[in-house]
């Protein structure tokens, strides 16, 4: 990587975990806004924006839940929008490999993150809040997460385009018998948000 482009990159994180400790939560957003040159996967993996904080909050609204719970959230920048753009919104972070996310090289987090072993079979996730993965990529942990859930709201947000890849992606839970498709928002950049329930929440 050309040495420009190294010194630009750490200049946007510098710029947006500085922001973040101000609390401008409405400058970091606009950080993200305009073209591809604006993703940052250091600190997000999709292009947040004032659209997707209002479309979460609406439908978490509509199933009477204020709390995510967002598995492998990395630093937590998009978590860190949704609580401070909602602060009626709980958000917490879970994250393996806590050694490495209290260190001095790691990138800032400015939410609570809670550490977990790496397969994730053991964790009983609160089951009052949505469970959120974004980017996340294991499929088998994944599913041990999904497995000891007993809450009713999944989020998933990934890729659509192809030119990404993660898992699961945003449409895998649409086959699966105990849960159903809430809604969904298609994303700036070739991703998208889905929001299932499980069928027997009603």
């Amino acid at each position: 990587m050309p040495m420009f482009d190294y010194e630009e990159k750490r200049k946007k994180i510098n710029n947006v975990t500085k922001l973040m400790e101000e609390g401008d939560w409405r400058s970091v957003l606009e950080a993200f806004e305009g073209n591809e040159e604006n993703r940052e996967p250091l600190l997000v993996w999709i292009r947040p924006s004032l659209s997707l904080v209002h479309f979460i909050e609406q439908e978490l609204k509509k199933l009477n839940i204020s709390k995510i719970s967002s598995v492998g959230c990395g630093c937590g920048t998009l978590e860190w929008i949704i609580q401070q753009a909602v602060p009626d919104l709980e958000v917490i972070g879970y994250e393996v490999n806590k050694g490495w996310w209290e260190s001095k090289h790691s990138t800032p987090h400015y939410i609570p993150l809670e550490y977990v072993d790496d397969k994730g079979a053991n964790l009983e996730l609160p089951s009052d809040s949505a469970l959120l993965f974004c980017y996340f990529n294991n499929l088998e942990f994944f599913n041990n997460y999904i497995k000891n859930y007993k809450g009713d709201c999944v989020i998933l947000i990934g890729p659509i385009d192809g030119k990404r890849h993660c898992e699961p992606q945003p449409d895998y839970l649409e086959e699966k018998k105990d849960w159903e498709i809430q809604s969904r928002m298609l994303l700036d950049g070739g991703d998208e948000i889905a929001i299932y329930i499980r069928r027997n929440m009603f």
